[in-house]
């Protein structure tokens, strides 16, 4: 007799999961290509650029996820609300990430990017728990 059980995941953490893993690789983007920024390499300019529009779009779409994924779960505390909430920051956070980019200094710039990653993995993260 076979004791183990298998529940569905729902859909709407499948979306978070894929929004969560999408933002991270639009983040990935943006670091490759300043480090061909960082090595004098212009013609990267811009795709750094418009990666950061990427970064954005994916920020909106993990969020949007998150805020289903929190409703659909009562609007409680726990994972999901800790999850809106750091898909939030991630959004916040990318920003003024960007504006520093365009219009302030590299040394605020990308300790902030650092930041944003961090929190794009702490959410991850916590989309690939297990629910």
């Amino acid at each position: 007799m076979d004791t183990t059980t298998t529940t569905a995941i729902p859909t709407r953490l499948w979306v978070l999961r894929f929004a969560a893993l999408a933002h991270l690789a639009a983040i990935l983007w943006e670091g490759a290509t300043a480090g061909q920024l960082v090595t004098f390499n212009e013609a990267a300019l811009p795709l750094h650029y418009y990666g950061a529009f990427g970064v954005h779009a994916m920020a909106v779409l993990q969020l949007a996820a998150a805020l289903w994924y929190w409703n659909s779960a009562g609007r409680g505390g726990g994972v999901p609300r800790t999850l809106m909430l750091v898909s939030g920051l991630a959004f916040l956070l990318g920003f003024p990430q960007a504006a520093l980019g365009t219009y302030g200094p590299l040394q605020a710039h990308v300790p902030l990017a650092l930041v944003l990653t961090g929190a794009a993995v702490w959410a991850a993260v916590l989309a690939w728990r297990r629910p």
